[in-house]
């Protein structure tokens, strides 16, 4: 926060005193070429930074970058008496070029140490901060401006950035504590990374570049037309200085309230596509007042409302854009996209101006408002599109965060655990006691029975667990009268295997009655809940829609059993898809519970570690609460199952950035109902995984070709509590 109060401050100063010494040195009409050159040197410098921080890392880069600009302020200060000319020229380049380098770089050092969710909380206030030192910086400009010679503010400047850059060295060194610095040569050696192939390869990178061009050459539009008026209509000098001053400082005022008072709740609320679209939004808006009433009090009202936004809602918004993004391809793209394409909109600004001021009188001013106005319009747009994309690079995001985090040693069997497998069904040994079937004596009746169907029949209702099993073993075809007492046998433990396994060898033939004794009132408990594990191997829609009748059961087991036979039925048959609302429905009823019964729901029927019947590794059901394994796996009904897998081991994991990329995935493709899920999920201390060895497990994901790994707690997991009936 000290370091954004300081270097908002120096920017808006230097602003002001770039702006004030240009139009006092050289004629408005020059302004336009000053724009295009500065925005050439800074192009220059961001293509160079992007290859610096790479190797340097923005850690190391940030304070450096404070002391050499305060370094060069001192010295183009020491230019005043000698070289005017020159000092004028150097400060704008100076301050258009680096001054960009340096808050981009202080971004990209803010969003590697924090994830989306807690970006969200605080970027805010560390921008809301920034713009108050913004308000202290104008003030500043205005007092130099009225007491001193208007070179002397150089002095001012050079102070604030050495002393930026003392502090982010304090900055580099504390947050370590709020995240490890991130690895990003560990797919691609020690050779860095060039942006042009990201910005090939990545549609999400394109639509970003896209926003800030078409964002920052409406911006350059309306501050060359702004600032071309305002030295014919208010004249030159210290005057000049005085009327920027108390502009930039007023707008930084305004700017400090949208933060504190909205940015935040609207982030949170209505999204990041929703933030950033408003900045083109109310330009083209203001553009239109201006064209409608076209006075200079309009114009700078339009100027005022686009400062304002980019430095709150826009700025926030914008920077947690990158926070998904690989560390790798961030630190090759973000200067960039934040230095390069933010300067090209500067001169396409720039030329389009330079085109329009020829013309001169009012045809310059609506020729320049109507292309402010058609840019903004095109980028509302790319703000709705930025926003679709966002979501998949969450999903992406947060499996490569899982693959690049660093995993501690650990033993052979958590190291599997850890694997996402592929999900697959195998069969299960249960334990619990149940009611086996009424005793009948039947061996004196075999002679008699020559149907080879009722022999069967009379086999399986024997009670002679030896006996259905050896008869359950030998059936070739499920007979539809025997489908029945097939059916009734998974009630009793000792042969319910054996039963399962035939109903789903002719899971398609009988699955009708399967539905039927799942959805009637008066099937024993034990049948009920065991059915789903058979109709998942169906291809019939009828069992989906069974199945998913079956939510209404008054019985959590029955649930949680029809939810993971349906997740595994889709992987299959994604055709077979519910809709979004009907499942999100049955997530509300699901929540509706109060927290006790939340937290103390259990299953009858063990899981062993083979099971392979489930959404999570063997490792994290024994201590995952079985109310959220359940809504994840209703969540992956209907949204992409890996990335919400990811998620939810995620938010078992102490790893921060990884919880909070989860918890941001999650915000996103959340209806607004169900958002305080993640409330829940904030608020909620969840145990840790188990450690695993990085080298083996590596080498297994890649041969595996599923690559999710964490970084984990060395806390060893609490005894499971045991179900009872």
């Amino acid at each position: 926060m000290l370091v954004s109060c300081l270097m908002v401050a120096h920017q808006v100063a230097s602003k002001a005193a770039r702006d004030a010494l240009f139009l006092s040195q050289f004629k408005p009409s020059y302004f336009p070429l000053m724009v295009m050159a500065g925005s050439a040197v800074s192009i220059a410098g961001g293509l160079l930074n992007s290859r610096i921080l790479q190797a340097l890392t923005p850690a190391r880069m940030v304070p450096w970058t404070f002391l050499l600009s305060g370094i060069l302020h001192l010295a183009e200060w020491s230019l005043r008496h000698t070289s005017r000319s020159v000092m004028v020229v150097a400060v704008y380049i100076h301050v258009v070029g680096l001054g960009a380098i340096v808050l981009s770089s202080f971004w990209s050092l803010l969003n590697e140490r924090f994830d989306p969710r807690s970006g969200k909380k605080y970027f805010g206030r560390i921008a809301g901060i920034g713009t108050f030192g913004g308000i202290l910086g104008g003030l500043a400009a205005e007092r130099f401006a009225a007491l001193l010679p208007s070179s002397a503010i150089l002095v001012f400047l050079g102070g604030l950035h050495l002393l930026c850059g003392g502090v982010a060295f304090l900055v580099v060194r504390s947050s370590r504590n709020i995240a490890p610095a991130e690895a990003y040569r560990r797919d691609h050696g020690d050779s860095l990374t060039t942006a042009w192939p990201i910005f090939q390869r990545s549609r999400y990178v394109q639509t970003l570049a896209a926003l800030v061009v078409l964002g920052s050459t409406a911006a350059a539009l309306l501050d060359i037309l702004f600032k071309t008026q305002a030295a014919t209509l208010i004249g030159r000098g210290h005057v000049l200085l005085r009327f920027f001053a108390i502009f930039y400082t007023l707008g930084q005022i305004l700017s400090f309230g949208v933060q504190v008072l909205v940015t935040r709740k609207w982030l949170e609320k209505l999204g990041l596509a929703r933030g950033v679209g408003s900045l083109p939004a109310v330009v083209a808006a203001g553009g239109l007042g201006a064209l409608i009433f076209p006075t200079f009090s309009v114009l700078v009202v339009t100027r005022a409302l686009e400062l304002i936004l980019r430095g709150s809602i826009y700025r926030a918004g914008y920077e947690l854009f990158y926070t998904p993004l690989p560390v790798q391809e961030k630190r090759a793209a973000k200067p960039v996209i934040d230095v390069v394409f933010d300067r090209l909109g500067d001169v396409l600004g720039g030329g389009v101006s330079q085109i329009f001021l020829a013309l001169g009188g009012m045809v310059a001013i609506k020729g320049i408002l109507l292309v402010a106005v058609g840019l903004s319009a095109v980028g509302m747009f790319v703000a709705r599109r930025l926003g679709k994309l966002y979501v998949r690079v969450l999903e992406k995001g947060l499996v490569n965060r899982a693959i690049e985090l660093d995993v501690s040693t650990g033993d052979e069997l958590m190291t599997r655990s850890l694997l996402l497998r592929t999900l697959s069904i195998k069969t299960e040994s249960v334990s619990q006691p149940a009611p086996a079937p009424t005793q009948a004596v039947v061996r004196d009746m075999r002679p008699l029975i020559s149907d080879p169907i009722l022999q069967r029949l009379a086999d399986l209702r024997s009670g002679n667990a030896d006996l259905v099993r050896r008869t359950l073993g030998d059936v070739g075809q499920l007979d539809p009268l025997l489908a029945p007492q097939v059916i009734v046998l998974l009630a009793w433990d000792d042969v319910a295997p054996d039963a399962l396994k035939l109903l789903r060898a002719f899971v398609n033939q009988v699955a009708g009655q399967m539905v039927d004794s799942l959805l009637d009132e008066k099937s024993d408990f034990a049948i009920k809940r065991r059915i789903p594990r058979a109709l998942a191997y169906s291809d019939d829609r009828r069992a989906v829609e069974g199945l998913i009748s079956a939510f209404n059961d008054p019985r959590f087991e029955v649930r949680f059993q029809c939810a993971r036979a349906l997740d595994v039925i889709l992987q299959k048959h994604p055709e077979f898809r519910p809709e979004r609302q009907t499942v999100f429905a049955i997530i509300e009823r699901e929540m509706s519970v109060s927290r006790g019964v939340w937290e103390s729901r259990r299953l009858l029927d063990r899981r062993q570690s083979t099971d392979q019947f489930l959404f999570l590794d063997e490792v994290l059901q024994e201590r995952a609460q079985l109310s959220w394994e359940h809504l994840f796996s209703l969540l992956a009904l209907i949204l992409p199952r890996e990335p919400l897998k990811v998620a939810f081991q995620a938010l078992h994991t102490d790893d921060r950035l990884l919880r909070g990329l989860a918890l941001e995935y999650l915000g996103s493709v959340l209806p607004p109902s169900l958002r305080r899920v993640q409330t829940i999920f904030e608020t909620t201390s969840l145990p840790a995984q188990a450690t695993a060895d990085a080298k083996d497990l590596a080498a297994r994901l890649l041969e595996a070709r599923t690559t999710v790994s964490f970084k984990l707690a060395n806390t060893s997991p609490s005894p499971a509590p045991q179900p009872s009936d």
